[in-house]
């Protein structure tokens, strides 16, 4: 496919006025990529951004250098929530793909934080929101945040799969690269009570995480929570999802196909606690 009028950006009232393959399509035939070094390529995704990535990282950056977009399902979902001058959250920000996007629908009015403790990760999200002039509305914060602050961790991952990491137990992990840090509550955060839309992507962190925002969860500006959900990474699955529920947030999920579809409690916690969830909580 030869993109429609090559030399610009892919404007973002398309992603909704166009059909999703139609989006796939353009998007593909815009992308390209240039290595820098071996840990360090930049690449078009979704027609629109300059975006850093590891190019041996074979869990991400592979398909944002080869397609230029990710979840496509959730990329639709994300530009329908946020919204010009919105305060939001990107929690496991990873190389940066959700966070250019957030950045880009809020605008200069609006703000971003974006939490990522993965160094090298969080230094190519810096030369993603500076090349795309996107800096000064969009910060990275970098200690992994948890129910309590001050608590030393160490932060795992492996350079094969750059952009995940995940606080765990050195001593019985096969990740190659452990780095020393010190939690921090969310809500403790100066423009935590600002924060209208949160999306939460952290390895298993989810509970621990929830539990470091009860300010912003008793509060009534936080609206909307996206967060990648799998039973078997928490200690009780069943009182995490009672606690979201009893925060006043409705239950449903972004399928693939067909995008926001409602969910009950026994519905999520009978499936296969392996089975990962994009749940959207709505309140």
């Amino acid at each position: 496919m030869v993109p429609d009028h090559p030399g610009r950006r892919i404007p973002l009232a398309d992603f909704e006025r166009r059909d999703r393959s139609r989006n796939q399509e353009e998007i593909r035939a815009r992308c390209r990529t240039v290595v820098i070094r071996s840990d360090m390529a930049v690449t078009q995704v979704l027609g629109r951004y300059k975006m850093y990535v590891d190019p041996g990282d074979y869990s991400l950056a592979v398909h944002l250098m080869m397609d230029g977009y990710w979840e496509i399902w959730l990329t639709e979902e994300i530009m329908r929530i946020v919204k010009p001058g919105m305060v939001v959250a990107d929690i496991g920000a990873n190389f940066g793909y959700f966070t250019l996007i957030m950045a880009d629908l809020v605008g200069p009015k609006g703000h971003v934080l974006a939490f990522e403790p993965n160094p090298h990760a969080a230094a190519l999200l810096q030369r993603s929101l500076c090349s795309n002039g996107m800096e000064k509305w969009a910060s990275i914060e970098q200690n992994p945040l948890g129910a309590v602050s001050g608590l030393p961790v160490t932060l795992l991952y492996n350079p094969e799969l750059a952009g995940g990491a995940f606080v765990g137990d050195e001593e019985n992990s096969d990740f190659s690269v452990a780095i020393p840090h010190v939690t921090r509550r969310f809500d403790e955060h100066p423009r935590a009570h600002q924060v209208a839309v949160v999306k939460i992507d952290a390895e298993g962190s989810e509970e621990r995480i929830w539990e470091g925002m009860a300010a912003q969860i008793a509060g009534n500006v936080l609206r909307i929570i996206v967060l990648e959900w799998c039973s078997f990474r928490y200690a009780n699955p069943g009182q995490f999802l009672d606690s979201i529920l009893a925060a006043g947030f409705e239950l449903s999920y972004i399928d693939p196909l067909h995008g926001v579809v409602s969910l009950d409690r026994e519905g999520l916690l009978a499936r296969a606690p392996d089975q990962e969830w994009l749940l959207l909580l709505r309140r």
